[in-house]
This record gives C-alpha cells, sequence and structure tokens, in this order.
C-alpha cells in the first residue's frame, strides 16, 4: 500500500485526520476485537479517526490538564492566617481526580465528544478566597453552594434552556469565543514560558530574556510547530517529552518542585477531610450563599457554553445549525462532576480548554474523553509524576493551540459595527481580564445593548415617517376641503 501523501496546502496543520487502510483497521486476536469494539461504541472511523489516535489524544489532553491535580488542591488547602486550611489537600487532590475522571467519562460515554473535564481554574480560587474567605462562609456551606449551582445546572440543561441561550448567538459572536480562548490559551503559555510576566507600571510586561527556561520553551515551540507541519503523529505529546527532559538535564528550577515545601505545609495544617454540606447556610446567609450559587451558575454557564462550542468547531463537529450535537449531556457531565466534587471537596467542573489539544493531536470522539477520564482516575498515585513536568513544558502546547483557534477570525466581518463590536469585546476582554466568562458576558451583553438601541431607532425611525405622511395627508384633505388647488405629488417630492 502506498505510503500517503501529505499536502502543505493552507492551513499546513488545521487537518482532518485520516482514516487507517483496511490492514490496519482489521488486527487479529483480542486487540483487534477490542479496538473494532470501540470503534463501533464511539464510531471512530466514521469521523475520520482511530482508536490510537483518538488513545494518544487522551494521553495528550490528560499531560495538558494535570497541573490541575496538584494546582486544584494547593489552591483550595491554602491556609488562612492562622495556619489552618479550610479544605484537606489530600481531600481536595482525590476529589479533584474523581470529578474529572466521572465527569470526563460522563461526557465521552453519552454526548460522544472528546472534552476533558475537570475543576476550574478562577473557579478554584473563587471558591477560597471570595466565598470562604470574603464572603466568610465555611467550607461546609461553600461546598453546599456548589452542590445547588450543579442542581441548577443540571436543570438548565435538561430543560433545554441553556441550549436556546447559546442557539440565540449569531455566528460571528460564537466565532469570537473561538478566538477568544485561542488568545487565552495563548497568554497562558507566555505566562508559563515566562515570556510575558507581571508589571507593576503596565500591568503586564515583558520577561526576563536572559531565563534559560523562556528560551527552552521557546524553542519547544518551533520544535513542536515543524512538527505539526510535517504531520508528525504525536507532536504534542512528543514537545512535552523534550522539554522535560532537556529541562532537567540542564538543571533548570521546576516551579511545581519548588512548591513542594508550601504543599507539604499545607498539608501539615489541613482540615477535615470530608464535608457534610451544610446547607442551613441558606437560611442563616441567604444573601452570601444566594449571590454565591448565582454567580458560580452564570460563570459555569456562559463558561461551558463558550469553551464547548470553540473546541466543537475546532474538531469540526458543529452541525448545519452551528450547534453541538450532544450539548445538553456536556452541561450535563459537568453538572454531575461538581455535585460529585462538592461532596468529595473540590470546586466546580467545567470543561477545560486544554481540551483543543487532545483535538489537535487528533481526538474527535469520546474515546479521547474517556481515556483522559482513566487517566485522571489513576492522577493520585501519579502526582509525583506530574510534578517532575516543569510548567514550560506545556507552555508550547498552549501557544500553538491558541494560533491554530485563531482561524474562525475569518467568519467575523469587521465591517459591520454591530457585529464587530461584541467580537472585539469578547477577544479582548478574555485575556486582559483572565476570564473567559467575562469576555463572553461582554460580548453578549454589548450584543444585546446594541440590537435592542437598533430596534428602538428603527422602531422610532418608522413611527416618525408614519406620522409624516400622516400630516402630509391631514394637509392635502385640508386644501381639497377649502377648494384650494393640491399641489402635484411630483412637485412636493421635489421641493
Amino acid at each position: 500500500m502506498n505510503a500517503p501523501q501529505i499536502s502543505f496546502a493552507e492551513p499546513l496543520v488545521v487537518r482532518e485526520p485520516c482514516a487507517l487502510g483496511p490492514s490496519k483497521r482489521h488486527m487479529p486476536g483480542p486487540l483487534g476485537a477490542i479496538c473494532a469494539y470501540l470503534d463501533a461504541l464511539f464510531g471512530v472511523h466514521a469521523r475520520g479517526s482511530s482508536v490510537g489516535q483518538e488513545l494518544r489524544a487522551g494521553l495528550v489532553t490528560w499531560v495538558t490538564m494535570s497541573y490541575i491535580v496538584v494546582v486544584n488542591p494547593m489552591i483550595l488547602s491554602a491556609p488562612d492566617a492562622d495556619g489552618s486550611s479550610p479544605i484537606s489537600f489530600h481531600a481536595a487532590c482525590r476529589a479533584t481526580c474523581l470529578s474529572a475522571a466521572v465527569a470526563s467519562c460522563f461526557v465521552g460515554l453519552t454526548a460522544n465528544v472528546p472534552f476533558g473535564l475537570a475543576a476550574g481554574m478562577g473557579l478554584n480560587s473563587y471558591l477560597r478566597y471570595g466565598i470562604i474567605g470574603k464572603l466568610g462562609l465555611q467550607p461546609d456551606a461553600a461546598l453546599a453552594c456548589c452542590f445547588v449551582q450543579a442542581v441548577l445546572f443540571a436543570a438548565l440543561a435538561a430543560s433545554g434552556v441553556a441550549d436556546r441561550c447559546q442557539a440565540l448567538l449569531p455566528s460571528a459572536l460564537k466565532s469570537s469565543i473561538t478566538v477568544a480562548i485561542g488568545v487565552f490559551q495563548a497568554f497562558v503559555g507566555f505566562q508559563l514560558m515566562g515570556l510575558v510576566v507581571k508589571s507593576d507600571t503596565t500591568m503586564v510586561g515583558l520577561g526576563d530574556l536572559g531565563q534559560p527556561t523562556l528560551w527552552l520553551a521557546l524553542t519547544s515551540t518551533l520544535i513542536v510547530a515543524a512538527l505539526f507541519i510535517r504531520g508528525v503523529k504525536g507532536a504534542t505529546i512528543l514537545g512535552i517529552v523534550f522539554t522535560a527532559a532537556a529541562s532537567h538535564a540542564l538543571g533548570l528550577q521546576n516551579a511545581r518542585e519548588a512548591g513542594q515545601d508550601i504543599e507539604s505545609a499545607a498539608m501539615a495544617a489541613a482540615g477535615p477531610s470530608i464535608f457534610r454540606l451544610d446547607f442551613a447556610a441558606a437560611l442563616e446567609d441567604p444573601q452570601a450563599f444566594g449571590s454565591s450559587v448565582l454567580c458560580m451558575l452564570f460563570i459555569v454557564m456562559f463558561d461551558t457554553a463558550g469553551v464547548q462550542h470553540g473546541i466543537g468547531q475546532q474538531a469540526g463537529l458543529l452541525d448545519s445549525t452551528d450547534s453541538l450535537p450532544g450539548a445538553k449531556f456536556a452541561y450535563l457531565g459537568s453538572a454531575l462532576g461538581t455535585a460529585l466534587g462538592a461532596v468529595l471537596g473540590t470546586s466546580p467542573v467545567i470543561i477545560h480548554n486544554e481540551s483543543a489539544a487532545g483535538v489537535q493531536d487528533g481526538g474527535r470522539t469520546g474515546l479521547c474523553a474517556v481515556t483522559t477520564g482513566v487517566l485522571f482516575l489513576c492522577s493520585p498515585a501519579l502526582v509525583p509524576l506530574i510534578e517532575v513536568i516543569p510548567p514550560q513544558a506545556t507552555a508550547p502546547c498552549l501557544v500553538l493551540v491558541g494560533t491554530l483557534m485563531m482561524t474562525p477570525v475569518r467568519d467575523i466581518d469587521f465591517g459591520d459595527l454591530r457585529v464587530a463590536l461584541p467580537c472585539f469585546l469578547t477577544i479582548c476582554i478574555t485575556p486582559l481580564a483572565y476570564s473567559i466568562s467575562a469576555g463572553i458576558f461582554s460580548g453578549i451583553a454589548s450584543y444585546i445593548v446594541l440590537s435592542v438601541v437598533l430596534r428602538l431607532t428603527e422602531a422610532a425611525e418608522r413611527a416618525g415617517d408614519a406620522l409624516a405622511g400622516l400630516a402630509f395627508q391631514g394637509g392635502r384633505h385640508s386644501q381639497a376641503a377649502a377648494g384650494k388647488p393640491l399641489m402635484p405629488l411630483t412637485e412636493v417630492s421635489c421641493c
């Protein structure tokens, strides 16, 4: 069988994966039977993929998301001023892994989409420092807020309200969400590699160009980009392995390993590991409880809707109506993971935008998501291995995926300010505010306000034209009643 010819027509790396040939599609023995079963269960070849490609994409998604296994518990178990932690590190780690595993497998099996779900960054900080720290709710009450939010979100998803809200948005605004997520991912990648750093003067600035970790990450980015262009399978994994190996060979500091002392102190001072959800707080402090639930519900709903549409568009899974089949189950997966995570002790679960890395590596079906879920199930035992991977190893993946997610910007008509401004706000505010939900909300809100204002002005203009027409007709009738000659309409129109 002749080797497939690689076409370098633009775009170079945004392509559908090639189906395997017949000789590879039917492998003999038990392994072949398992592959055939998975192929039939998930419709792998029907989407132009292969079982091996889906498994590799699930591994890529997990590796890209694996930081959450360590970072999320560190945030939730951050000690208070007295040294006590509101949530145990071990409990948060177990809850993070189990909720991610259940949610990812649920979405993969029911919606058949390549999404990885886990506790959301930003939401964990809001739970720890906003609800527990600022509003003063106890950890069990804060987790009860998460559980209530999950129930409300499930109701909105099951009733179709979440889908209808997304269907009301124009396609250009949906495309801007995809672009915004890509820019946000690239911004996070630039931060991880040290190219963009915090600045007291300008908020952000250029990092220290003398740092070897920065040049290693930039080199890895170019290498992975070249592998993508050449069509090398597993380019993302190869890039992560290369960067991690080079970092350790050069003796560069690993930020995750550097934080182990802080992490150990947090574990030593951790609070109870099992929580009883305190729903009584809704009666004791209804304002704090209610505002926390509504805020998390808003963030999860718009964040999940935007990310799943953006990654679904990247994977080519959207239907003729620009909707993602099985979106309802993606919402329900988030709600299920959040409810389970609340009981076990972690923040709300959302679709991670790092899933785009797995999609770029060929993930097209739920088998990719199930693979990610199984790996999350094993993650508590793999925490020491995850800590070995430096943050700059995953940065090139985020930058390159962000580059590829810029493609839908061609679908936005920037000559029409009615859609150009909302799309521009979505793309700009998402990375600048460091919040996907804030960017999505600003775009949607500006689109609604502009639409209402334009409709009101059009209605006022039509009403004015109608009144002018009535006044003109009334004047002609008055002239006729007085016996005065009427001016021809052609002359009136010329005056």
